[in-house]
């Protein structure tokens, strides 16, 4: 697996679209994984909602609680709301767990258009924007 993140930003709707693709095994592969949407978003300059494809995610056992706290400090200052969706097991299972870690929701739903209409709710109940 060759690790990156595509990104799309879909400007009508205020929303990120990522797509992940990264084994995460260390503190510093958490580290560059983080560092990508953090240059991404600093960039954008703007606080959105996001929805990522997190099918070819694996954030390995040793580093789920680190996961989770970064993602916590870092990515969550630029965002209004997310949602992740994935089919396969193990990336759901992994992504969750380090969520529940980190006390953030999890959000996790089985297809794009489930994660969007999350988010579209999500929207509703926060016109004000707050964030995450």
């Amino acid at each position: 697996m060759s690790d990156s993140v595509k990104f799309e930003y879909e400007q009508a709707r205020n929303i990120v679209f990522t797509e992940d693709r990264w084994e995460i095994r260390s503190r510093e592969d958490v580290d560059a994984f983080f560092a990508e949407y953090v240059n991404y978003f600093r960039a954008l300059d703007k606080k959105v909602y996001m929805i990522s494809n997190i099918d070819d995610l694996r954030v390995h056992a040793e580093v789920a609680d680190y996961y989770g706290e970064t993602a916590r400090s870092t990515v969550g200052q630029y965002l209004l709301g997310f949602a992740r969706y994935g089919t396969k097991d193990i990336s759901r299972m992994t992504v969750r767990t380090s969520s529940l870690k980190a006390k953030l929701p999890s959000n996790i739903y089985s297809n794009r258009e489930a994660a969007v209409q999350a988010v579209e709710e999500m929207k509703k109940e926060k016109p004000g924007g707050e964030a995450v």
